[in-house]
């Protein structure tokens, strides 16, 4: 008996009906047109949410999205332009082409920014160059557009009106990413790593002239794709304090694009609808929305996903420009963060492996890897510049420790070291990824809320039916596999914290996808049908109402408190009085406005340093600043601070609580402990003022 070959993913098209389909593009042109005027109530309504003592934050909100959001929309613009020549090079003709665009570009942009940051070149005539890098990617979009408007054959399709389902999920992310760093969420204790480096370097490269190391914060030796982009809007907007909303803007424009790419991606197993279901199963997902919101990197390892699973759908495997494309968006979020290795780059890895046939493996691998390398080359050549050493601060022991001593060296493996043996590792996995967040805690210290939702188990729903269905069977395996890499990675090489897991949002709505497309095809029938259709819809509303009930518990029920609230944190917004008054309780406003302009501070277990205009100096717990220099050189306190008075520093704010917290987790200098320091201080300075949370800011002479 002959077998039945499968058909080719990209030419299956599913039986219609006439009327049915007319009437449901009757409702989506209608939903076009309502969706966006939903998203805008909702955004009013949640920008609310700001307790009782606080007006409401809508004028707030507004005032943010017109001053921030068109610098955020301009890069992602500029970046779909440049990968209009990239594509055409590279992909040809496709069905997704525009979806294609949009990740290919993304991953020049991030490139082009790296590189020309790393040189100065986006500083050049203070920033023009930034401005020529933007404009000439809008004018290829531009151009782009005009030759698209006067083709005869061009057919506009409006969304599935499932799309807008999500607006509840769109809001909540617009509205977070216009709260002030710091602020949202409880599970990335206030996204202290914004604070810290994600938009801290941009601020410094600002100051610095371009994109480089500096000795006080090893996470700038890191990629830093996405903070090069941060930088490119620090450079455009002219100050990297005024910069954060547009970057929290653009990190959520990410997340937005790569709802989109997965949902084009679905859209291929079964249609508009299935497409729509898989961007509303993604923005639906807490994880998705709190990571997004904040000027975090991982919604661009996601981008640079689900782009990789659009091309290898195509099946245009014989080329060596498959192995290209699909080494240049792996190498680029790779270039965000150094995780997606193992998250996209191996998977996609073995996505292209087999999808080639094996006497064509030279051609695709080559193909790839020289992708990649030219892609990774800005971080590579940077980094073996200034530490010798191309991935410092990893494999110290064989290409060189940089500016570390062996000591710090030690302390950086142990705390990137994996311990724990099969069953914890399983039992991890049950809790911060298959029930995250639902029943009791295992976590009493952690915040525990539903950030993963049921993702998990309607994944693994979605691709047993997947498996089941004739035709989706092939499409199946292949997310399976991206799924079981990604869990395998994510168990074996990293801690088992459930954001870490975040890529995995990718191919789980595509799995649910594939699942919506499975019992589409075994019910026979049409999903436009009103009963149908309105159970759909009421499931996806329900779904997006889980991020929603997760922010309205943040701070209290006044999540939306902070909304616009950079230039109060900062005290620019204070009248004199409010700031001498605010000043005892805040070191912030006592250090940007009360202290003499000629100050020079010493932070010592405080590294989320954003908000600090004045003469400040930092570190991470990783690096050695000055007086662990000064503690290193002496046994006697009195000329620590001698030593310190002599570099110039006037003051001296500690942070105890998170100096145990070092201590404790051994990270740490271990001459430099909590007790140590406060009673040095307590003995040879003057305290000039104590905060809450036991901060304490000392005057050294």
């Amino acid at each position: 008996m002959k077998k039945r070959r499968l058909q080719p993913l990209s030419s299956y098209n599913p039986p219609v009906d006439a009327a049915p389909v007319e009437a449901s593009r009757r409702i989506d042109r209608l939903a076009m047109v309502a969706g966006p005027l939903v998203v805008l109530a909702l955004i009013g309504w949640f920008a609310g949410w700001t307790g009782p003592d606080q007006p409401h934050g809508g004028t707030d909100t507004a005032r943010v999205l017109l001053t921030s959001a068109p610098w955020a929309i301009g890069w992602l613009a500029a970046a779909i332009g440049y990968g209009w020549p990239l594509r055409r090079l590279l992909a040809g003709k496709s069905r997704d082409a525009l979806a294609i665009q949009a990740g290919l570009g993304v991953a020049a942009m991030l490139f082009l920014d790296a590189a020309l940051g790393a040189i100065g070149v986006l500083q050049l005539g203070g920033s023009i160059g930034a401005w020529v890098l933007l404009l000439g990617g809008a004018a290829l979009l531009a151009e782009q557009l005009r030759r698209w408007m006067i083709t005869t054959d061009r057919v506009i399709h409006p969304m599935h009106w499932l799309t807008w389902t999500a607006a509840g999920s769109i809001a909540v992310l617009l509205v977070s990413a216009c709260s002030a760093p710091g602020w949202l969420w409880a599970s990335e204790f206030g996204g202290y790593d914004a604070l810290s480096y994600h938009l801290q370097l941009p601020k410094e490269w600002l100051a610095l002239g371009r994109i480089e190391p500096v000795n006080h914060n090893v996470y700038s030796y890191l990629p830093g794709y996405v903070e090069a982009a941060y930088y490119h809007l620090a450079v455009l907007k002219g100050d990297g304090i005024e910069a954060v909303y547009a970057c929290q803007l653009l990190h959520a424009g990410l997340t937005l694009l790569t709802a989109a790419v997965a949902g084009r991606f679905a859209a291929r197993l079964g249609g508009p609808i299935v497409g729509a279901a898989a961007f509303v199963v993604m923005l639906g997902t807490p994880w998705v929305i709190v990571v997004g919101s904040l000027a975090y990197n991982e919604m661009a390892v996601a981008l640079m996903l689900a782009t990789g699973l659009l091309i290898a759908s195509e099946r245009r495997s014989d080329s060596w420009r498959f192995g290209a494309m699909m080494g240049i968006v792996a190498a680029a979020a790779c270039g965000a963060k150094l995780t997606a290795a193992g998250f996209v780059a191996v998977p996609l890895g073995l996505l292209m492996l087999l999808s080639v046939p094996p006497r064509r493996w030279t051609r695709q691998i080559i193909a790839a890897c020289a992708a990649g390398l030219i892609i990774l080359l800005p971080y590579l050549v940077r980094n073996w510049a200034y530490a010798g050493n191309p991935i410092f601060p990893f494999a110290s022991g064989v290409l060189g420790l940089g500016h570390w001593t062996q000591q710090q060296a030690d302390i950086w493996n142990a705390a990137h070291t994996i311990c724990g043996g099969a069953m914890h590792r399983l039992a991890e996995a049950w809790n911060q990824f298959l029930r995250y967040g639902i029943g009791p805690s295992p976590y009493p210290d952690e915040p525990w809320a539903p950030q993963w939702s049921i993702l998990p188990w309607l994944t693994a729903l979605g691709v047993a039916a997947g498996c089941a269905s004739p035709r989706l069977r092939r499409i199946t395996i292949q997310i399976a596999v991206v799924l079981i890499a990604q869990l395998a990675f994510w168990l074996i090489f990293t801690h088992i914290k459930s954001r870490f897991m975040l890529p995995a949002a990718v191919p789980a709505a595509l799995g649910v996808g594939i699942g919506l497309g499975a019992a589409i095809d075994r019910l026979r029938t049409t999903p436009s049908k009103p009963l149908i259709a309105a159970a759909l819809g009421a499931i996806a509303i329900a779904w997006c109402c889980v991020p929603v009930a997760v922010f309205r518990h943040e701070r209290d029920g006044a999540p939306a408190h902070h909304v616009g609230w950079v230039d109060m944190i900062t005290g620019e917004r204070l009248a004199p009085p409010q700031r001498r008054e605010l000043a005892d309780h805040s070191p912030i406003i006592m250090i940007n406005h009360i202290l003499p302009a000629d100050a020079k501070v010493l932070l010592v277990g405080d590294a989320t340093p954003l908000y600090y205009r004045a003469d400040i100096t930092y570190q991470t717990t990783w690096d050695r600043g000055p007086l662990s220099r000064a503690i290193m050189g002496s046994d006697d306190p009195t000329a620590w601070f001698e030593l310190l008075r002599q570099d110039g520093f006037t003051h001296l704010l500690v942070e105890p609580t998170m100096l145990e917290v070092w201590e404790d987790s051994l990270w740490n200098d271990p001459n430099m402990t909590a007790s140590r320091i406060i009673n040095a201080a307590q003995r040879f300075a003057f305290l000039e003022q104590g905060y809450p949370s036991d901060v304490r800011l000392y005057r050294l002479r």
